[in-house]
């Protein structure tokens, strides 16, 4: 069977209705619901919800019914949501009508984009070069980060058995779109950019000086990098050939280069650490997209530990989606299941011909299909996903 899934707010589920969300989606195409296990905060526009068109998420939770006694001892620890008292646990309620003959589930889980733990545990945070904390973004290196993700995905699995679990931020973040209200009067540069979002924090350190990497003299060639670019009265191009060279753009600073190659190891040691706790039954995939290697994603690595990977092609025009998805696909190897997301935001999509161009594209190499989102669209622009599914 290929999986088609619609992402979906516990909230949303709750404000729709359970039975007529699912009908909207299955209606659509779908049959799974990736429901929001845990998330961070925002300010969501949300046309489809009949309730609550404009909503603050709680910051930094989990949906679903914390079991305290598993969380004993640890040094992060997973906030219940007040909406799962308020308003019921939706993981479950899916959970029950998918073993009644009901739609999958799987289980969309932000794992270190977490501003509330981040305040709360600014030890086990990404730092910069200059050692300030970026608080949006606990960090992959972090033991205890580790522990949290690695907590929270087996309680989902063992205590609600889902068909899939997605892991979104188990890699670094980098510096941009991470919190509010983010200012930039210097107009940074896209290698600044990257270099701002490379953590420096003792975690990182411990860990990169224990793989010989020169880490103290990485974070101070990066300083120098950034003071410099501060110091400019406008934007001047260090490194012209980043990102399209990729971490080759940094080969003539080896200091750099044995960093930004070892990174990525940290990401891998985070999965692996995930993937020992979730049952085979359970699918385990990371949520990929174009230029995450930036933030340590290397799905070659990551590949034994996945039950497969889902590619967010959101801003992908359909001629190029192909060229998106094939080298993953190729990384992935044989047996693990590609799936393909697509946001149905406008004017990205420009209507339900371009998303069904989009579509099209995918299947060639992916194994099944997310479309993102249930309340953040009118109910009215699922009907391109179902064209785009059932071509004329």
């Amino acid at each position: 069977m290929t999986r088609v899934s619609v992402w979906a707010y516990p909230w949303d589920l709750h404000d729709i209705g359970l039975d007529t969300a699912l009908d909207r989606i299955a209606q659509a195409g779908g049959n799974c619901v990736s429901v929001a296990t845990s998330y961070h905060a925002g300010r969501f526009l949300q046309p489809g919800n009949p309730r609550r068109k404009v909503y603050f998420p709680q910051d930094g939770t989990v949906y679903y019914r914390l079991d305290p006694a598993r969380w004993l001892g640890q040094t992060i620890r997973a906030l219940q949501a007040d909406v799962v008292a308020a308003e019921g646990d939706y993981l479950a309620a899916l959970i029950d009508r998918r073993d009644r003959g009901g739609p999958q589930v799987s289980c969309w889980t932000v794992c270190l984009h977490n501003t509330r733990l981040g305040m709360a545990h600014p030890d086990h945070v990404m730092r910069t070069a200059h050692g300030d904390p970026h608080f949006y973004a606990l960090c992959p290196s972090s033991p205890a980060a580790r522990d949290y993700v690695a907590t929270l995905v087996r309680e989902v699995a063992d205590a609600y058995a889902p068909d899939r679990i997605e892991l979104e931020t188990p890699e670094f973040m980098g510096f941009s779109h991470g919190f509010h209200h983010e200012k930039d009067g210097l107009g940074v540069t896209p290698e600044e950019d990257f270099l701002l979002g490379l953590c420096f924090c003792a975690h990182c350190r411990q860990a990169a000086m224990a793989a010989g990497v020169p880490f103290d003299e990485a974070r101070a060639r990066v300083v120098s990098l950034l003071d410099a670019a501060f110091a400019r009265p406008l934007p001047q191009r260090s490194f012209p050939d980043f990102p399209a060279r990729g971490f080759a753009a940094f080969d003539g600073e080896p200091a750099l280069a044995a960093f930004l190659r070892w990174r990525p190891q940290a990401v891998t040691d985070l999965v692996a650490q995930v993937a020992a706790g979730v049952p085979k039954a359970t699918e385990l995939a990371v949520i990929d997209y174009d230029g995450s290697w930036t933030g340590g994603l290397d799905i070659a690595a990551l590949a034994p530990h996945l039950g497969g990977v889902l590619y967010c092609a959101y801003f992908a025009p359909p001629e190029r989606v192909g060229a998106l998805l094939a080298p993953v696909k190729a990384a992935l190897g044989p047996g693990k299941r590609l799936t393909a997301g697509f946001q149905l935001f406008h004017p990205n999509l420009a209507d339900a011909a371009d998303l069904a161009a989009r579509v099209a594209a995918a299947r060639v190499h992916a194994d099944g299909l997310n479309f993102y989102n249930l309340g953040l669209v009118p109910p009215t622009r699922l009907a391109w996903m179902h064209n785009a599914l059932h071509p004329a």
